[in-house]
């Protein structure tokens, strides 16, 4: 009678853990939801594990006819930061610019961006008269005020443009 009494107990608990492991929601980081509907054809992919938002294969930073890859890459910690890297199709290396860091990787369509209402995310957009695909990346009070590499780079505002000529990383900002 023990050995019924333990089995039907065990069966009973696997069944209620079971019931409550399908119901658990877990949280994800990833704009793919936002953009199925904002921006259907971006190109995006959200990585749990590695926390990285990938976009890639939607623009071409050094303007060789391929498209470049482009990610924002977590950076751990309780409130999680991501670092913007980019490597380009010419020459393959890992641009890793950790001092460019965001918590809302966001990609915000050029049309509709005010960076004076804006409060987080980036922009890709051709700028200049060569018309140089240029990340815009919006860093929030924190980033921004406390980042020294800013200061040596010249960059004197929030708002934060790379674009590349050459294979060198141009800086720049609004």
């Amino acid at each position: 009678m023990k050995i019924l009494f333990t089995f039907f107990l065990t069966l009973l608990t696997l069944t209620v853990f079971s019931q409550q492991a399908d119901t658990l929601d877990i949280h994800s980081n990833s704009f793919e939801n936002n953009y199925r509907k904002s921006n259907p054809t971006l190109k995006y992919s959200y990585d749990n594990i590695s926390q990285t938002h990938n976009y890639s294969n939607n623009w071409d930073f050094d303007k060789d006819g391929i498209k470049d890859e482009l990610y924002f890459v977590g950076a751990g910690g309780a409130h999680l930061y991501y670092f913007l890297k980019v490597v380009l199709s010419t020459d393959k290396k890992s641009r890793e610019f950790d001092f460019i860091q965001s918590d809302s990787p966001f990609l915000t369509t050029t049309d509709t961006l005010s960076f004076d209402e804006t409060p987080y995310g980036f922009v890709v957009t051709n700028l200049g008269k060569n018309l140089t695909p240029t990340i815009i990346v919006r860093l929030d009070e924190q980033t921004f005020y406390g980042n020294k590499q800013l200061k040596k780079r010249k960059i004197k505002t929030k708002n934060i443009l790379i674009s590349f000529e050459d294979g060198k990383t141009k800086y720049g900002c609004l």
